[in-house]
């Protein structure tokens, strides 16, 4: 029998940022009572809490679940109450040089959009975040594409140019991870089986 099962919050137990619905949630809260579960994302602490924990039941089998914010460069656990055990933050200066560098690469690429929802760079501690329609944008907009593949492959190149020790998972959202483990969500993943 399994031990763990892993699931990515957007796209599998949710759509983007969107709410757990009942179903999914009731599945999850009864999975919990069998065996233990991480969820992992890209997104932070508090879209965890606002898209998932508000959709469970606060009961014992929270014990069970095992949270990922940030690909796995923050880890969270329940023990009576949620207990950050690490999370793999930025110093100010990285923070700065990399939101300044990935300014410069987006606008070497020409890329502009008509409307934004929302901030277009995050900062999440362990990671920054470029979404090219906003943080906010609803998933209607996001699933009708971004028209970036030429120019968003220009910021990619440039990007991994200016850090080339930083994983970028697509072109429309480019997440920079902490450089000291250079996460991803399968190495964030793995990276709980050893805590």
């Amino acid at each position: 029998m399994k031990r763990l099962i892993v699931f990515d919050l957007n796209g599998t137990l949710a759509e983007s940022k969107s709410a757990l619905d009942a179903e999914m949630g009731a599945r999850l809260h009864d999975l919990l009572g069998v065996v233990k579960v991480a969820v992992i994302s890209g997104g932070d602490w508090p879209q965890f809490e606002k898209q998932l924990l508000s959709h469970l039941p606060h009961d014992s089998r929270l014990v069970n679940l095992s949270l990922l914010p940030t690909c796995g460069t923050k880890f969270f656990q329940y023990t009576g109450e949620w207990k950050k055990l690490y999370s793999e933050d930025f110093t100010a200066g990285e923070k700065q040089n990399i939101i300044s560098s990935l300014e410069k690469a987006v606008g070497v690429a020409g890329f502009k959009v008509e409307k934004v929802w929302g901030e277009v760079i995050e900062d999440r501690g362990s990671q920054i975040t470029f979404s090219a329609l906003g943080q906010q944008a609803p998933l209607e907009e996001k699933d009708n594409g971004i028209p970036i593949l030429p120019s968003g492959r220009r910021s990619k190149q440039s990007l991994t140019l200016l850090f080339p020790s930083f994983p970028f998972e697509s072109a429309a959202r480019l997440p920079l991870m902490s450089p000291n483990l250079a996460l991803t969500k399968p190495t964030g993943s793995e990276s709980f089986e050893t805590c």
